[in-house]
């Protein structure tokens, strides 16, 4: 990590002709070979280029770009291998420095993104997503060949004028009513279509890497029998969450039923919870459950960042209240990691619905 903030700290500088070459030199012989992430020996090579030794930054860029990735699982810089190759395609965009054997890896980004895609969970982290759309911003702003084409929305054809990139979004009735676009131009030619919408049932359970369960006790502690509400009527939610790996950013967000308020247990006197256990853990001493970083209690969630250790149980508490007569459907509670959201854990909704009844 020590080397890899010098080499981003160097690059910062040398952009302003301000790193000491020296300094670079001496990191490209005696430390590059600590790199533990490729991004940080681009960073490097992109500063003794700038800074004049061209042909020490050059050897370095061929040394990153020529090597596997060889990142940990967990570097603590909230990087992954997919925002890495994509901000290494970026920087050498941005500093004219790609050449065919560099951005050979632009393609198997592509192949990386569909294969997401096809998956059963396609998320992005916020640092994955940030790095793609800055590859994107730099691929679009270099020089490259235009298509024409015919775009045809419910029979009626409109003529493309020539153009680098197109894009044009639909909603469910135009899509119905047929929509075809036929492009000419010189192959290859690439066409990506995002689709977004809400699902009909609630994800499936899945524990095979986070184990969230949610359970519901009354307010003295008694495991709720799942019945009607009355309005006005409070329980507490217990929520385990367990990791079969080290998790230092996991994020738990727990949507509540709709008819359902989340009420911070904080804000009142520790005391009126002195005498109530839930599952052998006595609700003044929940914050010794979990090692909560961050907790949230919004209109329509809870949301708690938690560091978990691999196998080890972690409890938080909450409190809600039934505030809306009506029947409503239960989500079902979901943990994630926040800088690896493909490692994720989907719990069971029990029960799948809840009434709430005026008194």
């Amino acid at each position: 990590m020590r080397f890899a903030v010098r080499a981003h700290a160097g690059y910062v500088l040398s952009r302003q002709g301000r790193a000491p070459l020296g300094t670079l030199r001496a990191m490209q012989a005696n430390e590059a070979r600590q790199a533990r992430s490729l991004l940080s020996l681009v960073h490097l090579g992109l500063a003794l280029h700038l800074q004049g030794d061209q042909a020490r930054g050059l050897e370095t860029l061929q040394g990153a770009f020529a090597n596997p990735p060889k990142r940990p699982r967990w570097l603590g810089d909230y990087g992954t291998p997919l925002r890495d190759a994509a901000l290494m395609q970026a920087l050498v965009q941005k500093h004219d420095l790609a050449t065919p054997q560099r951005s050979a890896g632009v393609r198997a980004l592509g192949a990386e993104l569909d294969a997401r895609r096809k998956a059963r969970w396609f998320y992005l982290s916020t640092q994955e997503q940030a790095a793609i759309a800055r590859l994107g911003r730099e691929l679009a702003g270099t020089p490259g060949r235009t298509f024409t084409g015919t775009l045809s929305e419910a029979g009626v054809d409109e003529a493309l004028a020539p153009t680098r990139r197109f894009s044009r979004g639909y909603g469910h009735a135009a899509l119905a009513a047929g929509v075809r676009l036929s492009p000419q131009g010189e192959a290859p030619l690439y066409a990506s279509m995002d689709v977004a919408g809400i699902p009909r049932a609630a994800p499936a359970p899945d524990d095979s890497v986070l184990r969230v369960e949610r359970r519901w006790y009354t307010t003295d502690g008694k495991p709720w029998t799942p019945r009607a509400l009355r309005e006005g009527e409070a329980l507490v939610a217990r929520v385990t969450v367990t990791a079969d790996r080290d998790m230092p950013d996991a994020l738990l967000t727990d949507l509540l039923p709709a008819g359902l308020e989340v009420e911070n247990m904080n804000l009142g006197d520790a005391s009126a919870w002195a005498d109530v256990v839930v599952g052998g853990i006595r609700l003044d001493e929940r914050g010794h459950a979990a090692d909560l970083l961050h907790e949230e209690f919004r209109d329509d969630r809870y949301v708690a960042a938690i560091r978990l250790d691999a196998g080890r149980a972690a409890d938080v508490f909450y409190l809600v209240r039934a505030v809306t007569p009506g029947d409503y459907a239960v989500p079902p509670p979901l943990a994630e990691d926040m800088y690896r959201p493909a490692l994720r854990g989907v719990g069971r909704a029990q029960p799948a619905r809840l009434t709430v009844v005026q008194p």
